[in-house]
């Protein structure tokens, strides 16, 4: 659904986390979307290819780079939203509304109570 915007799962979800963070380097970017670091800069890298992020050295910590959204990435992030919206909708169609939250809420619980077992963790906001 996100096609005719050129946005890849891990861009959305990259550009939804600048989006809510603000600007943070690459690597705090990784601990709070459970991306490995080369997960994250390749796609960063692709992302300000196209303007929709920017990177600037970082002035606290002159070794890593602050990621950016841009006016753009804003803008095309909630010009796909419905489209992501969409997806989630027909994804859950089959169950009525109370299981949709039911499965919802359990699958949250999964991710939660293993996110200890993960590759890399997302790490919560302190």
């Amino acid at each position: 659904m996100c096609e005719a915007f050129e946005l890849t799962q891990l861009q959305y979800i990259i550009l939804c986390a600048l989006e809510e963070k603000g600007a943070i380097d690459q690597i705090t970017l990784g601990g709070h979307t459970a991306l490995d670091r080369n997960t994250v800069a390749v796609v960063v890298r692709k992302l300000e290819e196209r303007g929709l992020v920017s990177r600037d050295r970082n002035p606290e910590d002159r070794r890593s780079m602050l990621v950016s959204l841009t006016e753009e990435g804003r803008r095309l992030r909630h010009a796909a939203e419905p489209a992501v919206a969409e997806v989630q909708e027909a994804l859950l169609a089959p169950l009525a509304k109370e299981e949709q939250e039911t499965l919802c809420r359990l699958l949250q619980t999964v991710a939660d109570e293993n996110n200890h077992l993960s590759r890399v963790p997302v790490r919560q906001a302190g």
